[in-house]
């Protein structure tokens, strides 16, 4: 049986993908490839630093940036069944995502419906955003007794005020937001993580207004 394969390319940084998502990659004769605003295929941007691509057939997938749950749903079978084709034509298929294929990814939606279509699936993990963020600012996530908190941007005042370390991912347009609650509390943020226009910042005046979407702070 054929196989639907999630990999994981990690936060930007082709260096930091990992071995067994290289070899399933170079296996794969087909390569999934999420597409963003402006067509840009910013996954596929970063495994090209270390597979060479020009004799795979790649599928764009258009995902929707939308809450409407409906729209995402139908986007998510159609994107399901783009897929499914290549299955169906004995093809083993590559599916590239940013970070961790299991942290905050569209690939857990393709994931269920390929299942659901009766074929296997396997993840291939990588490193994550504020893995690689905690790295470049020399700092620990966490101590032995230090809860670690994972939370998406456009969250409350009293989810920022938890105890312990929080991670908000991908708050790029809450950015403003969020700085105007962070008040007394140790701020650090890399925007762009790996990528050649990463930015490191060590206190809440440095982050952007306008941050990316691919900004990471680390609260402590």
């Amino acid at each position: 049986m054929r196989k639907l394969y999630g990999v994981s390319v990690g936060p930007g940084d082709p260096e930091l993908i990992t071995i067994k998502a290289k070899k399933v990659m170079e296996r794969c004769n087909v390569i999934a490839v999420p597409v963003t605003a402006g067509d840009k295929t910013l996954a596929l941007d970063i495994a090209s630093g270390i597979v060479d691509f020009s004799d795979k057939t790649l599928v764009k997938l258009n995902f929707l940036m939308t809450r409407d749950r409906e729209a995402l749903k139908e986007r998510h079978h159609l994107i399901a069944e783009s897929i499914k084709k290549y299955l169906d034509a004995d093809q083993d298929v590559a599916m590239l995502n940013l970070g961790d294929a299991s942290l905050y990814s569209s690939f857990s939606y393709i994931e269920k419906e390929i299942e659901a279509f009766g074929y296997a699936v396997e993840v291939i993990p990588g490193v994550t955003s504020f893995c690689a963020s905690a790295a470049k600012l020399k700092t620990s996530l966490t101590t032995m007794h230090q809860p670690l908190h994972i939370i998406p941007g456009e969250n409350s005042e009293e989810v920022l005020a938890l105890d312990g370390t929080k991670v908000v991912m991908k708050s790029g347009k809450a950015i403003k937001a969020i700085k105007g609650q962070l008040k007394d509390q140790a701020v650090q943020a890399v925007q762009n993580c790996g990528l050649p226009n990463e930015k490191i910042c060590h206190s809440v005046a440095e982050i952007d207004d306008d941050a990316s979407y691919f900004t990471t702070l680390l609260i402590q």
